[in-house]
């Protein structure tokens, strides 16, 4: 026992003996190190700030309009579900919650307004691509898609068949009236829940859950139901 104390002695006076006479030895490391502390320390509170400051919730306040679909049978496809969870989001949601949220607000309004409405999957569901083709009148797939690259931003409409682009169309002008993101066009696309319908139909890629302002904003709510007017007046418009 004797023989620590004196070892552990021993280094407590090297280590005191190197601290008060070898101050030019770790001076210089250590005021590095506590400077790029300091500067990575705020550079991490400004971005934080930025972040929180950049994504406040928008305000979102709109009119909600009142419609007649009375006679129409209207597909919606929430893109995903079940064991296939689809894109993941910043913030944890993913995209098949996302779109199911919103399917089933459109659900909703769609029968206030006097239509059928017909999903192909219900919450947490899984639905294989082939047994998402349903009779209708109109079919709307909804998705929220992710890309390598957050920069990506963005909303855009999908059609298969020159019969399908009018609707598409409509829809994409509506969402480009509503959506605080870039409209990233009306485009032409087999995707197979549009290319195995022979009737008015459109793939919506809403947002990208990639990038932290669409994520922010697609996930709220309000803005949610923001996408459900705007879908809805799209419909309006094409059928009228």
């Amino acid at each position: 026992m004797n023989r620590v104390k004196k070892i552990l002695g021993a280094a407590g006076r090297a280590i005191l003996s190197f601290l008060k006479y070898k101050k030019h030895l770790y001076f210089p490391p250590l005021f590095f190190l506590i400077l790029a502390g300091v500067v990575i320390g705020a550079a991490v509170f400004i971005y934080s700030k930025f972040i929180e400051e950049e994504y406040t919730p928008v305000e979102m306040e709109f009119e909600k309009d009142s419609y007649d679909f009375t006679g129409q049978t209207i597909v919606l496809d929430p893109g995903h579900g079940g064991k296939d969870p689809g894109a993941t989001s910043v913030s944890d949601i993913n995209e098949a919650q996302i779109v199911y949220n919103i399917a089933d607000k459109l659900r909703n309004r769609l029968e206030e307004s006097g239509a059928e409405v017909i999903l192909t999957r219900e919450e947490g569901q899984f639905v294989s691509l082939d047994d998402r083709k349903k009779e209708g009148d109109l079919f709307i797939s909804l998705h929220s898609d992710a890309m390598d690259d957050p920069s990506i931003t963005g909303f855009t409409t999908y059609y298969a068949y020159p019969n399908q682009k009018e609707f598409a169309a409509s829809l994409n002008a509506s969402l480009d009236e509503y959506s605080f993101f870039h409209n990233r066009g009306n485009r032409e696309y087999g995707y197979q829940v549009i290319w195995q319908l022979d009737y008015p139909a459109a793939l919506i890629e809403l947002g990208y859950l990639s990038n932290r302002f669409d994520d922010h904003t697609i996930t709220e709510a309000a803005y949610q139901d923001r996408m459900t007017e705007a879908i809805l007046r799209g419909i309006d418009n094409y059928l009228n």
